[in-house]
């Protein structure tokens, strides 16, 4: 396995891409090129733990299965230089990331139409937002920014594990609940102030942003979850189903906030102690290799289509 980290641009060493690249074993040969995910970490804007249980963990679990992995460190208030954290700084990150791994596409081994992301906490909000972003109305954000064709910026599919979807929502439950988020000055590298006004909140809430030219969309949450509550997802869930965008959506009874691939944070090695959401992984793979593979898929036949009745 190639493993390497490259920076996204020249005048920054803060937002990084690093690769977690499948080599061909001498013996057996892969007759088609491989699919790719980015592993987005979470970190509420304020870090972004590329080593965390969030980031390099894993990209290894989908690289164990073929794919090539890959994990971004986007802008955020730790490392970013002052005001770049700023949205939609973090999308125009994703994006550089896209066009990066297309671009080394033959050298990477990489099929660029299986090119997908999965986020988690604000990394979710990141996939989400890049998602409903880069071919909606919002789209000359980033063709103006890069020069590019919206079809450059494409990816097959989005990942939001835990996700923040509507900042509306978010502002609310902070205000009811307690937590390190109420007093808003996690908002103030990324929004500017530490409680935007409602039309600023929409602005950067993907569940407002989302159209039936957004890719297929696959959701995980804890109705558990103490920060980021559950109906985030439940309203995306909704506008999705409502458009008429392909998702999947699996709600777990709990898990909390931050479970990952669901194995115990402080004893990850005790199969005893793996949280049931940790099946999410296998079902976002299925949900994957159906999209890269149809033939893979059994679609249920309508029982009730000619009845006699």
């Amino acid at each position: 396995m190639r493993i390497e980290t490259i920076k996204l641009w020249e005048d920054r060493d803060d937002v990084e891409l690093t690769m977690f690249l499948n080599l061909d074993d001498p013996f057996l040969k892969i007759k088609r090129k491989r699919p790719a995910i980015i592993a987005v970490p979470g970190g509420a804007y304020q870090t972004c733990p590329r080593h965390g249980h969030e980031g390099d963990p894993v990209a290894l679990a989908f690289a164990i299965d073929g794919y090539q992995g890959f994990v971004l460190e986007y802008s955020n208030a730790t490392k970013a230089p002052e005001g770049k954290a700023l949205f939609p700084a973090q999308t125009i990150d994703m994006a550089k990331a896209v066009l990066t791994i297309k671009e080394h596409a033959d050298e990477w081994d990489i099929d660029t139409k299986h090119i997908s992301v999965v986020g988690f906490s604000a990394g979710s909000h990141v996939t989400a937002m890049y998602a409903t972003t880069y071919n909606t109305v919002n789209k000359e954000l980033l063709t103006e920014k890069f020069g590019c064709k919206v079809e450059d910026l494409d990816i097959m599919a989005a990942l939001c594990i835990y996700g923040l979807h509507d900042y509306v929502l978010q502002e609310e439950f902070n205000a009811k609940v307690q937590n390190f988020m109420s007093d808003g000055k996690s908002n103030e590298p990324v929004f500017g102030s530490a409680h935007p006004d409602k039309e600023t909140l929409k602005k950067y809430s993907p569940v407002e942003n989302a159209t039936t030219n957004m890719p297929p969309m696959f959701m995980a949450h804890a109705t558990n979850d103490g920060l980021v509550p559950a109906m985030h997802t439940i309203r995306m869930a909704e506008k999705l189903q409502t458009i008429g965008v392909p998702y999947e959506c699996h709600l777990f009874q709990y898990g909390d906030h931050g479970f990952a691939l669901g194995r115990n944070v402080f004893e990850p090695f005790k199969d005893s102690l793996t949280h049931d959401a940790a099946v999410w992984l296998q079902m976002a793979k299925r949900f994957l290799q159906h999209m890269i593979d149809e033939s893979t898929l059994e679609k249920e036949k309508n029982p009730f289509e000619n009845l006699p009745f």
